[in-house]
């Protein structure tokens, strides 16, 4: 019981990673939907540089995202399985790349807001 209270907060923080991961998920996958309305007929060479460029971030990211919450999700069921091991160590990691990929995230969304504006 005192190790499964001592792992907590560690399991709070990764659901809350993993929620909003998820909501970046259907922010790209909108911004998907609205990308190829508006990409349609475009014919500039320039243009269709640019929306390769977004069509392949877009999936990119996806990936990026599916990645992390599979690790975040296994990281979950090894603190519930083997609750007695030091976890802070893979814990920072998985922080450190939360905070990486949002911060990718948060740039390709202002990128594409201003291209497509």
């Amino acid at each position: 019981m005192l190790t499964e209270t001592k792992h907590q907060p560690l399991l709070d923080e990764a659901n809350q990673w993993i929620d909003r991961l998820a909501s970046y998920g259907e922010s790209i996958n909108e911004m998907k939907g609205k990308f190829y309305k508006w990409a349609a007929g475009k014919t500039d060479h320039d243009t269709l540089v640019q929306i390769e460029h977004f069509h392949n971030q877009f999936h990119i990211q996806l990936i990026n995202l599916h990645d992390l919450k599979h690790s975040m999700r296994q990281y979950m069921k090894q603190l519930n399985q083997i609750p007695e091991l030091d976890y802070s160590m893979l814990h920072q990691k998985l922080d450190d790349q939360y905070k990486f990929l949002i911060h990718e995230l948060d740039q390709l969304q202002a990128e594409f807001k201003a291209f497509v504006s």
